[in-house]
């Protein structure tokens, strides 16, 4: 049996677009956007919008998950994308998420995780 190869990028960006980091429907915009154009597979796209503004964002894929939580008050937003598969759809969703907010400064990490590396005993 094959084990999954998964890609799993973090990101925080500063200096975003305000309106890009205040209601939940530009949130859920962003993620239907980044997973169709990068072909990911959606089950659903939810979130919470919090008072007075500011969200948290999930999609649910079938390779695993995309969130945002932003931080409007520091035009801040934090990434989180973890995928099995292709690695280059994960890459395509987070250059979409960027295209999208436009930080003015990035703070990513990439990590490769990998199932063959843990041992079952």
């Amino acid at each position: 049996m094959h084990k999954p190869d998964s890609i799993h990028i973090i990101a925080d960006f500063s200096g975003c677009l305000p309106g890009t980091l205040e209601t939940r429907s530009s949130g859920e915009s962003a993620l239907a956007t980044a997973v169709k154009e990068s072909g990911l597979n959606c089950i659903h796209i939810n979130s919470h919008q919090f008072n007075p503004t500011g969200y948290t964002a999930t999609a649910l894929l079938a390779e695993s998950h995309i969130t945002l939580h932003t931080w409007p008050e520091f035009l801040s937003v934090q990434i989180d994308i973890f995928t099995c598969g292709d690695h280059n759809k994960a890459r395509k969703a987070y250059a979409v998420l960027k295209q999208f907010f436009r930080p003015q400064k990035v703070a990513e990490r990439v990590l490769h995780r990998d199932l063959k590396q843990i041992t079952i005993e």
